[in-house]
This record gives C-alpha cells, sequence and structure tokens, in this order.
C-alpha cells in the first residue's frame, strides 16, 4: 500500500502525483490512497504501508521525530518537490513560505528516504541543504488522452492574424516585464490577474479555470509567452510551460534560461530569447504558417521524450522495497 498526502487539488499536486498514479493503478494496479491530513496516519494499520510520498513537505511540528515514528512502522518517506521554497518579493505567498513553509520543506527534505524532482538543477539546491537520500529526476508533464489536452484544431483561416497567449498564475509581472514591450494592437490573450493586462495592454481577458480545465485555455492562441526573469527561483522551475504548449499544439516563445534552454530546440521547437530586442524580433517575425510548424514540432518533440507512461516507470522503480 502507498500513501499519498495531497494538500488540496494545486497544480503541483495535480501533475505530479495525482494524474500520475491514477494512470499508474490504471496500468499497473498499484494499491494507492489519497489523503488530505497528516493525523490520519494514526487511523491507518500501518503494516500494510510501504511508501508514504508527501508533496513538498511534511507539515509536521517535529520532523525527527515524524521520521522516528515512520522508522518504527517501515515505512519509506518519498518527498516530491517540483518547487524552490525562496519565492520571488513579488509573488503572493512569499511571506508565508519566509515563515512557514521554507522551513518545512528544508526539514522534510533533509529526512525523507528518497526524493522525486524535475530537474537536476532543483536536485542539487536540495543537497545543498541536507539531502542524502537518492534523488530521481522525473521530468513534469501532461496525460495527452485528458480532456483538456486533447488537441483541438485552431482556425484554419490562413487569412488571420497570429494569435499570442499567456497562461501563468499569480506571481508573474516581473517576468513578463523582462520582455520589454507590450502587445498593443495584436492579437492577445492574457490571463485576468494582477496587473498583466496593464503591462501587456491586451486585448482579450482569461479568467482562471480549474486544474483540470485549464488547459483549455490554450484553443484560444497560436502562441504561448512564456518570459522568466533570470532568478535562482525561475532556475528551479520546470518545462512544464513547454508541454502544456506542445501538447495542444501551441508554439512557444520562451526565455532562453532555465527550464526553458534545455528542452526548445531554437528556431525548430519554439524561440528562446535572451533580451527585449530578441523578445520583440521573435513576435514581429512570427507568421500563422511559422507558427504552424514550430508546433506541430514541439507537439511530436514532447510526445516522444514526456510519455507519462514511460517517466512512471521511474517512479514504480522508487515505489520498490
Amino acid at each position: 500500500m502507498t500513501l499519498i498526502y495531497l494538500d488540496g487539488l494545486n497544480g503541483i499536486n495535480y501533475h505530479r502525483l495525482m494524474t500520475p498514479f491514477l494512470r499508474m493503478k490504471e496500468e499497473h494496479g498499484i494499491n494507492i490512497h489519497f489523503f488530505e491530513n497528516l493525523n490520519e496516519l494514526k487511523d491507518w494499520d500501518l503494516s500494510i504501508v510501504d511508501n508514504l510520498i508527501v508533496s513538498r513537505r511534511c507539515s509536521v511540528s517535529n520532523h525527527k521525530e515524524f521520521k522516528k515514528f515512520l522508522n518504527k512502522h517501515d515505512i519509506k518517506l518519498i518527498l516530491d518537490n517540483d518547487d524552490f521554497w525562496e519565492l520571488p518579493e513579488d509573488n503572493p505567498a512569499k511571506k508565508f513560505y519566509d515563515k512557514v513553509e521554507a522551513k518545512n520543506i528544508v526539514n522534510s527534505v533533509k529526512i525523507a528516504d528518497e526524493i522525486w524532482t524535475t530537474t537536476d538543477y532543483l536536485a542539487n539546491r536540495m543537497r545543498m541543504v541536507g539531502a542524502t537520500c537518492e534523488i530521481r529526476v522525473i521530468p513534469n508533464t501532461v496525460y495527452e488522452k485528458e480532456k483538456q489536452w486533447r488537441v483541438v484544431d485552431k482556425d484554419p483561416n490562413p487569412e488571420r492574424k497570429v494569435r499570442f497567449g499567456f497562461v501563468g498564475a499569480n506571481g508573474h509581472s516581473n517576468d513578463i516585464r523582462t520582455m520589454g514591450m507590450d502587445f498593443e494592437g495584436r492579437e492577445f490573450y492574457c490571463m485576468n490577474l494582477m496587473d498583466y493586462p496593464q503591462i501587456t495592454k491586451a486585448k482579450y481577458l482569461m479568467n482562471p479555470l480549474e486544474i483540470h480545465q485549464y488547459g483549455e485555455l490554450y484553443k484560444f492562441f497560436d502562441v504561448s509567452i512564456a518570459p522568466l526573469k533570470n532568478t535562482k527561483f525561475n532556475r528551479c522551475k520546470s518545462e512544464l510551460k513547454v508541454l502544456e504548449a506542445g501538447y495542444t499544439k501551441t508554439a512557444i516563445i520562451a526565455s532562453n534560461m532555465g527550464p526553458y534552454k534545455n528542452t526548445i530546440q531554437h528556431g525548430k521547437t519554439g524561440i528562446l530569447c535572451n533580451s527585449p530586442a530578441e523578445w520583440r524580433e521573435a513576435v514581429d517575425k512570427m507568421t500563422l504558417t511559422m507558427a504552424q510548424d514550430l508546433a506541430e514540432n514541439l507537439y511530436e518533440y514532447c510526445r516522444k521524450n514526456y510519455d507519462i507512461n514511460e517517466l512512471n516507470k521511474e517512479r514504480l522503480k522508487g515505489l520498490s522495497r
């Protein structure tokens, strides 16, 4: 039996644990149970539990004592973490992380028997704060057959303008500003969050959707923009935005850093930008035909390299005792 602790249905839990494990249950028949409160452990017959998987951190008062408790019952603690614990100043959750979550994450890293994460860079950050266990790098992905990622035909009219879009949660204002440009006069779809519409001068606004639906937003545009400021926090991010674009056959223009430069082949599966001048050039030169070619190439790349069933093989290894 594998117990999986989910602290709510957010993006990290959905992509890193819920979707992959439901696939493994369907494909391999593994015995799993999702739960939302670590206090529930006292109600379980722990003699039948082999693994406890937690997302990002164990929210306990004493991590060392919690580890002793798990050892007593011969339960393997697997920490799944795809997020850096030092947030940028403009992130709405920074104060809470600085006061509570950062300590919980670091202490959880120190007591884990095994860690699953998205990139070598983030794995090294965890080693720097005390991780001594095995760390498996398991990239993020999406389940292609899920309704929100099923490819839909975008407007086939060859005479229309290229449509650009930005799908991102709160806390990306400074990332968007790194482009040094706006989209006034262009077909641009933007999340109606924070000051994004004002910064980008977006023509169309998109409201957030539930985690199992937000992929449908990609049907509105041809090119996804993924700007990132070059910070330690952003260098710890995954390539998920590339995969979201790829599986919806959307082209991508991204900052040439961190998770994107190692995934995108410039000029073939996307466009990478180093400066405001390059951002403006990439947007100005984008044609509908170019966008469609980039999108098709990216789609094939994602299907070849990020199939969820293939990535789950590494998770299955981690569950073995």
